[in-house]
Formats: C-alpha cells, sequence, structure tokens
C-alpha cells in the first residue's frame, strides 16, 4: 500500500474527490477527467471501486454521476487506500524465530501505526485546504449521524 502515496493514481483519485466533495452535486467521470485532464478509462475504472467500496455513490442517467457516499469527515485515506490496494496484508510465518520474534512483530506495529495515521486523516481536512486556497467553493459537511 505505501506505493500507493507517491502514484499517479493515488493522487487522481484524491482530487476527484475532492472536486466531488466541492461541488456539492453529482459529476460525472466525463465532467472529472476533463476538469482534471486525464484520461476516462482510468479515472472512472477507480470511481467504480470507490462506488463499490461505500466511498462514492453512483448514479445513472440525466443529472447522475458520482456523489459522496458519506460526509468526507468519515472517508479517511485509509479507506481510499485500502480500496486502491490490491496488496495482501498479512505477514505469513516463515518458520525463523528472527522473523517470528523480531520482523514480523516490529512490521505489523509499523504497519499498525501507518494505517493509523492514514485512517486519522480525513478527506474533509484537504477540502478544507482546497478551500482555503480558493480551488473549491466553500462546502460545509452535513451533520453525519451514525446509530
Amino acid at each position: 500500500m505505501l506505493e500507493l502515496l507517491s502514484s499517479r493514481r493515488l493522487m487522481r483519485v484524491l482530487t476527484a474527490l475532492l472536486h466531488i466533495a466541492g461541488s456539492g452535486r453529482a459529476l460525472s467521470g466525463r465532467t472529472l477527467s476533463e476538469r482534471m485532464d486525464c484520461p476516462r478509462r482510468y479515472l472512472e475504472a477507480d470511481l467504480q471501486r470507490l462506488a463499490r467500496a461505500n466511498i462514492l455513490e453512483s448514479q445513472r442517467g440525466a443529472g447522475g454521476g458520482y456523489s459522496l457516499a458519506r460526509n468526507p469527515t468519515r472517508i479517511s485515506l485509509l479507506d481510499v487506500m485500502q480500496c486502491l490496494s490490491d496488496e495482501q496484508q498479512s505477514l505469513e510465518d516463515e518458520g525463523c524465530a528472527l522473523f517470528e520474534d523480531v520482523v514480523g512483530p516490529g512490521l505489523k506495529e509499523l504497519r499498525r501505526e501507518f494505517q493509523q495515521h492514514l485512517s486519522d486523516s480525513s478527506l474533509v481536512a484537504w477540502l478544507q485546504r482546497a478551500e482555503e486556497l480558493g480551488l473549491v467553493s466553500s462546502t460545509k459537511p452535513t451533520s453525519d449521524f451514525s446509530i
């Protein structure tokens, strides 16, 4: 998952999420790809993955497109990266004492800390920065209640 941090793919997806969040309405894949000057086929596949992961809602037809499925405060960078990552997240037992007692636990702890940091980074912080720079219009997130 770490390789995603420097990928154009993650940058493209986060930019699309900010466009969607900043617009306050559904945006089509075509509109997003035009705004971002990127190939629609790449972006659309990732938008559909985000929709299957309940990060985005997808609506077909006139006036359709992609919108956030939940409040941006509840969309973390970890959510997005896990959706895009094809990487297996398990550390298998290697049968070696150094691996079992030192390397494996050390890597598991680093992964846990890394995932916690990504989980703490929500889309709303990125959206607020975009608003400060005047790159998206001011949108106040609606209340988000979970029962």
